[in-house]
């Protein structure tokens, strides 16, 4: 009774330790590690990230980035830090030369804007960076929602060193009691001194969520308005970004699950291109619970994704290719998960197995049923 006994634990464990073995290296296909990057709420979760890359550098850098922390709380709490989540949603510049190692800029401080008592009071947050390039001039684009009386501000500031920032600037109003459709969501703007800016944002056209262009001289003077056309997918549009690379416009958007890339010769008529990337089918890999805006851009070297994405906590992944439609992870340090970590991992996916058993189980009871 006693070697019976030995048996079956000895052959638990080899079945155990097999199955521990397949789940490993089954995971090592989602396991890459994203960027660090420090925020100054120090959780260090930064989110919906911009980037620009300059070849001969700018004040000492050539790939500056713009974000807005989205801290998760503890073990991935949703509702985030204390007081509110979105209070730690302030515009952020971190510096790179290689696109993989950010620090803030030598001598500069981040947020370089954040709330005021009042604001917080009230539960107004910052959101969607987006980095504009004006001649030597570096502009930060975000918005504010001011939630106590329904408004939304687009905002700017502007700086000639990356440390130094200007006094924010308004350079659109929505008052959303009137204009409700007006959304300007994830706004995205290049400036060309032949055209002046151009700017993309998400839009509420008749309950459907479209992207909508404009084009201004001075950026506060906004015309000719026109809907984007996307061919070659129904999707419902959240946060894109948009970049001029090799007289094309390419176009990544993220729609509550996936992020696709687009294409286009006038800047309003897009084509599919390809999907780039969906969530992690595998817990604890650090994409598998949700994407979110990401910013594409053309260096030296090819092409790089910066892509917002979270599982326990908010991160900038990385993707890079030689073409915009094959850009493949790019793990910065190494195994996100090591062997000796992934007990928790593999506990994690023994309990999402199981739960999706259960589920098929009950839906084919559920089915028998209704027979």
């Amino acid at each position: 009774m006693k070697k019976k006994v030995i048996y079956i634990l000895v052959a638990s464990f080899v079945i155990i330790a097999a199955d521990y073995a397949r789940e490993y290296y089954s995971f090592q296909k989602h396991n890459q590690s994203p960027l660090q990057i420090e925020t100054p709420d120090g959780t260090n979760q930064p989110y919906h990230p911009s980037v620009l890359f300059i070849s001969q550098k700018w004040n000492g850098y050539r790939y500056w980035m713009a974000e807005t922390p989205y801290p998760l709380g503890n073990n991935g709490d949703w509702n985030g830090l204390k007081p509110y989540r979105a209070r730690w949603e302030n515009p952020c510049i971190h510096v790179s030369n290689d696109g993989i190692n950010w620090q803030t800029p030598p001598k500069g401080s981040n947020p370089i804007d954040d709330l005021s008592g009042a604001d917080i009071e009230h539960q107004n947050y910052y959101s969607d960076t987006h980095l504009v390039m004006k001649n030597d001039t570096l502009e930060c684009w975000y918005r504010i929602n001011k939630v106590h009386d329904n408004k939304l501000f687009i905002l700017r500031k502007y700086s000639i060193d990356g440390v130094h920032w200007s006094e924010r600037e308004t350079m659109i109003q929505i008052d959303l009691n009137v204009d409700s459709c007006n959304q300007i969501i994830s706004p995205s703007v290049l400036y060309r001194p032949q055209k002046g800016y151009t700017m993309w944002y998400v839009d509420r056209v008749n309950g459907k969520r479209e992207i909508r262009t404009q084009e201004s001289e001075n950026g506060k003077d906004w015309n000719n308005k026109n809907m984007c056309l996307l061919s070659g997918k129904d999707i419902n549009p959240w946060h894109i970004d948009i970049q001029f690379i090799d007289n094309k416009y390419y176009m990544v958007v993220y729609d509550h699950k996936s992020l696709t890339l687009w294409k286009s010769n006038d800047g309003v008529s897009f084509q599919l291109a390809n999907q780039i990337l969906e969530p992690s089918s595998k817990v604890g890999s650090f994409y598998s619970s949700g994407l979110y805006r990401s910013a594409l851009l053309k260096d030296d070297e090819g092409y790089k994704l910066f892509f917002s994405a979270f599982e326990k906590k908010t991160v900038i992944g990385l993707m890079t290719g030689s073409s915009p439609q094959n850009l493949k992870i790019f793990s910065v340090s190494g195994n996100f998960v090591s062997f000796t970590n992934f007990p928790m991992v593999y506990l994690r996916l023994k309990k999402q197995e199981l739960l999706s058993l259960l589920k098929k189980d009950h839906s084919s009871d559920a089915k028998i049923s209704i027979q």
